[in-house]
């Protein structure tokens, strides 16, 4: 059985014979009618292979985020027992354990920034993004308007089955 492709190519080439007058329009139609029956039937098969393919990713999604509900409680158990011996070892004023496989020590608080009011910060002190709003640019232009440094373009072609 043929390809899309070839299928597609079978097509274009029957389409370029009927600019030739010396080949009767019936042959032609015959023609043009059987190749695209065969790509209707192909087109449909690759249609059923998506189908399966989308219940493949239902199912990868589904374990994605079982995995990822389980690494959740794995980090959080983590966490709790990581404070659970950071109490321990500050409630009996120890610093450092040894043992053949590893250490544990204590480490001293770090200094951190807290911010008490980002309206008092002064400018130097912030960061300040800026990003193109493409919804309001895509509206002005479909509306008429010419907008500096933007324009608008075809996106890609798309299949849709439903």
């Amino acid at each position: 059985m043929s390809t899309l492709r070839e299928l597609s190519t079978e097509l274009m080439e029957v389409r370029d014979l009927a600019l030739n007058p010396e080949i009767p329009a019936e042959a032609l139609r015959d023609t043009l009618d059987g190749i695209e029956g065969m790509f209707n039937e192909k087109a449909v098969s690759v249609v059923h292979v998506i189908a399966n393919n989308d219940s493949d990713i239902s199912e990868v999604d589904a374990e994605i985020k079982r995995l990822q509900d389980r690494k959740k409680v794995m980090v959080n158990a983590r966490a709790r027992l990581k404070d659970y011996l950071l109490f321990n070892m500050q409630a009996s004023d120890i610093t450092k354990i040894s043992s053949p496989l590893f250490n544990i020590t204590l480490a001293a608080p770090r200094d951190i920034v807290v911010i008490d009011d980002v309206d008092s910060l002064a400018d130097d002190y912030k960061r300040v993004t800026i990003a193109p709003d493409k919804v309001l640019i895509g509206k002005a232009l479909k509306d008429g308007y010419k907008v500096a440094g933007a324009h608008m373009e075809k996106g890609k072609s798309s299949v849709r089955i439903k």
